[in-house]
């Protein structure tokens, strides 16, 4: 489970790293942020990297999904 700061930094370079390691990932797709820049909101920068990274290098999952009682498998 990824989520955290700063999307286009951090939070896109765990995903990457740990799908290339083999891990199964699940980035909560409504629990990282950034701040918006001169050319595009924090909004616009949240949505392309979902866009971009889900479905190849994680599974997007949404925070009321995510349960920690018990195993999440990105396969379902």
């Amino acid at each position: 489970m990824i989520a955290g700061l700063q999307t286009e930094y951090c939070v896109d370079t765990t995903c990457r790293s740990a799908y290339g390691r083999g891990f199964e990932v699940v980035l909560v797709e409504d629990a990282h942020s950034t701040w918006p820049t001169d050319r595009l909101s924090a909004e616009d920068i949240i949505a392309h990297h979902n866009a971009t990274l889900g479905g190849w290098f994680v599974k997007l999952a949404k925070a009321d999904e995510v349960r920690f009682d018990e195993l999440y498998r990105a396969d379902r």
